[in-house]
């Protein structure tokens, strides 16, 4: 007889008899394995006592000289971050931890200065993408998308409130741009940057954290077409120029951009984009279909009409007009530009779509892994790597757990989680029966 805790992925059933300590539920099953037949009580989500192996393999080529006991600490945070089911505090993290690893402790390695999260966030992105299998045609796209983590005290440095737009509610917390890499049904953050407050004195538009992130990321070696893509707030002509400038530089592949722009762009005519969305016939624009990115079967319905314009500071483009409905009138019309010529509407249309993956990471980090949800303040770089600690937990959590997904099916990082608990209750169980067997032999 074994007791497993209630919704346990080891045990796959529920109980309702709880125990004297509040949040801690117990249930007895049978066990088919000889060795796994002692009786010993787990927790909800148990004391682990060591690392699994798989983790420290995946943290040992770390690009970083950790000091003191820094890097054993930092293995048990990001791996706390990836399989914790309730909050994700750093006092509720070190509760599952051996006694040494406390949240005093989380705490320090996260004032710790001398360790760059981003550098950390790039290598694993970066032995990530070589280990997941490559497209067959090459092709990788690049999409960035900003957001924002609810925080309630206001003694953090780089807290702020805002909006996305007058139609939103008005929000209190840390901003952030988000920068991902996507192709096939793969999709995983390649950096991140904190977006500080315009009252700070190294505030940075968002644009600008963007084309930094891109200017940085390295392409994987298989990648022959890097494809930049991202809403209106990020079709701006230095966002474009930045992609040209890296197409003219990397003799490797191509660069090339798919952005929605504002109507207010102009031609090198003076002519502006809103007088061709308003007036453009209805009769010109085209039924096109698009495959779901994400929802594994069924189809878009898109209205679109294309030209190609020589628009200002950029030059020659691709115009495509896309709207939902055909009789939808030209203010719910989107403006999208490439510079890729060969690509039909429908392609268009189609590759911008895939930017939705960037806001299904976002609600990902923050329902599943913890975003902001660290208790840390009184510095700028304590924010910073605490939301770090959070990518590095989703990039652990797809590198052990990517065999769990099917070629071209849709997944999310909830049922990875998933696979990865159940994987290191079991090694912890089995671990501890080994460690208590070991005893009683030699006791005896």
């Amino acid at each position: 007889m074994r007791y497993f805790p209630a919704h346990c992925p080891v045990s796959g059933h529920s109980c309702s008899t709880r125990s004297n300590r509040p949040g801690v539920h117990k249930i007895a099953v049978t066990l088919e394995h000889p060795v796994l037949s002692l009786e010993i009580t787990l927790r909800m989500l148990m004391a682990f006592t060591y690392l699994p192996a798989f983790v420290t393999v995946v943290f040992r080529g770390m690009p970083t000289v950790w000091r003191g006991r820094h890097r054993l600490i930092f293995c048990w945070l990001v791996f706390m971050q990836a399989v914790h089911p309730g909050r994700h505090t750093l006092e509720e993290l070190a509760r599952w931890t051996p006694a040494m690893i406390t949240a005093w402790r989380f705490g320090r390695l996260l004032t710790a200065a001398y360790w760059n999260v981003h550098l950390l966030v790039s290598w694993l992105a970066q032995d990530l993408m070589a280990t997941l299998p490559a497209p067959a045609n090459g092709i990788l796209y690049l999409f960035g998308d900003g957001s924002h983590a609810d925080k309630r005290g206001t003694k953090n440095p780089v807290a702020q409130k805002g909006r996305i737009s007058q139609h939103h509610p008005w929000f209190f917390g840390l901003r952030f741009v988000l920068l991902m890499a996507a192709w096939d049904s793969y999709r995983l953050p390649v950096g991140f940057r904190l977006i500080l407050p315009k009252r700070h004195a190294g505030y940075r538009s968002e644009n600008a954290l963007f084309r930094d992130m891109v200017e940085e990321f390295v392409p994987p070696r298989w990648a022959k077409l890097v494809i930049v893509g991202g809403d209106a707030a990020y079709g701006s002509k230095a966002n474009i120029r930045m992609v040209q400038d890296r197409d003219k530089a990397d003799a490797a592949r191509r660069w090339s951009f798919v952005f929605a722009i504002a109507r207010t762009w102009k031609t090198v005519e003076e002519k502006s984009l809103k007088n061709l969305v308003t007036h453009v016939p209805q009769k010109y624009y085209q039924c096109t279909r698009v495959p779901r990115a994400h929802a594994g079967q069924g189809r878009k319905t898109f209205w679109t009409y294309h030209t190609c314009l020589n628009l200002r500071h950029v030059g020659d483009v691709t115009v495509v007009l896309s709207k939902r409905g055909r009789n939808v009138g030209p203010k719910q019309t989107k403006i999208l530009v490439t510079n890729l010529a060969e690509l039909t509407p429908s392609q268009v249309v189609c590759i911008y779509q895939k930017r939705w993956a960037v806001e299904l990471m976002h609600w990902e980090l923050k329902s599943g892994l913890g975003l902001g949800e660290h208790q840390v303040s009184g510095d700028k770089d304590r924010s910073e790597k605490s939301m770090g600690i959070a990518v590095l937990a989703y990039l652990l959590v797809l590198r052990v757990c990517h065999h769990e997904i099917a070629p071209g099916k849709p997944w999310s990082i909830f049922q990875l989680q998933y696979a990865l608990r159940l994987r290191v209750m079991t090694n912890q169980v089995e671990h501890q029966v080994k460690v208590k067997m070991a005893k009683t032999r030699k006791a005896a």
